[in-house]
């Protein structure tokens, strides 16, 4: 339009100018217009192609950029939808895991349960039959050969292994009045062996965890005169002393800890002595 107006311009420039006749300018005059009219046309026409093709550029600029958005929504939802799915597996797994670990720890141990009952059934029966076999011994050797002078059979007497054995696994298995009788027998018949100390603190023992204190203490003192010298010399003093509290016995179980606490002052029986002591007797204010 800028180069337009400036034709315009030179033209009338020089039809003021009187460069050529009247008729001839008009003529020329004529086409130069003519040459205009056809210009601005075709300017107009290319400024409507290019602000069609604007217009249909920014519409498909548009598209694509509401197609990018939506694509980019869609990969964001597949991408959280994708992190719970695996977050879920996850969750899935372990927990599986977790189960399959309880399910393998339970069976180890209904494994061991089942070990432990079958050792106790075992040594049960040995009681019974050392038991049962007592009082056959007693009548074998009161009485005299039968007809034919055939004495009777003398029974079996149990290997101390499986004697002492049988009273530690009824001990351990809360079988308190099996303990105490296998243990006795095991002193009846093995009283002189290392074992026997051990034996005769767990018959003390087997009574005070069934809570009858005074037959506890009764064999805690057994213990205690009879096996000075053994390693459950100091345990049943410790044990006598906490029977003496249970009974309410305060004084003479503050004297029996002090004792112990006095004969074995570095053991690990009178470091509980004095915690004990500690939790009995009111501290003295300085």
């Amino acid at each position: 339009m800028k180069k337009y107006a400036l034709l315009i311009l030179f033209v009338f420039s020089f039809v003021a100018a009187g460069a050529r006749p009247g008729y001839a300018v008009s003529k020329e005059l004529l086409q130069i217009m003519q040459e205009l009219d056809t210009l601005q046309q075709a300017v107009q026409n290319l400024q409507k192609t290019v602000d069609t093709q604007a217009a249909v550029l920014k519409t498909l600029v548009e598209q694509a950029s509401d197609n990018v958005n939506k694509i980019k929504s869609n990969m964001d939802d597949l991408r959280d939808s994708t992190q719970k799915n695996l977050a879920a597996s996850n969750a899935r797994l372990d927990s599986m895991t977790t189960q399959i670990q309880a399910l393998s720890e339970s069976l180890e141990e209904a494994k061991s349960r089942i070990g432990k009952l079958g050792e106790q059934l075992a040594q049960t029966q040995n009681i019974i039959q050392t038991l049962s076999a007592q009082p056959q011994a007693a009548a074998a050797g009161g009485s005299a050969p039968g007809p034919g002078g055939d004495a009777k059979p003398q029974p079996t007497i149990p290997d101390p292994d499986s004697l002492y054995k049988s009273g530690l696994s009824c001990y351990n298995g809360g079988q308190y009045d099996l303990a105490i009788q296998a243990f006795k027998d095991y002193l009846r018949y093995y009283g002189g062996t290392d074992r026997a100390s051990n034996a005769q603190f767990f018959i003390g023992d087997s009574y005070y965890l069934e809570k009858s204190f005074k037959n506890a203490i009764t064999e805690y003192d057994k213990c205690i005169e009879r096996y000075p010298q053994s390693d459950k010399a100091a345990a049943a003093q410790l044990r006598k002393g906490y029977a003496l509290l249970e009974l309410g016995e305060k004084t003479a179980a503050v004297r029996e800890l002090r004792s112990l606490i006095d004969q074995y002052p570095h053991s690990p029986e009178a470091d509980l002595a004095r915690q004990k002591l500690k939790s009995v007797t009111p501290t003295r204010r300085r």
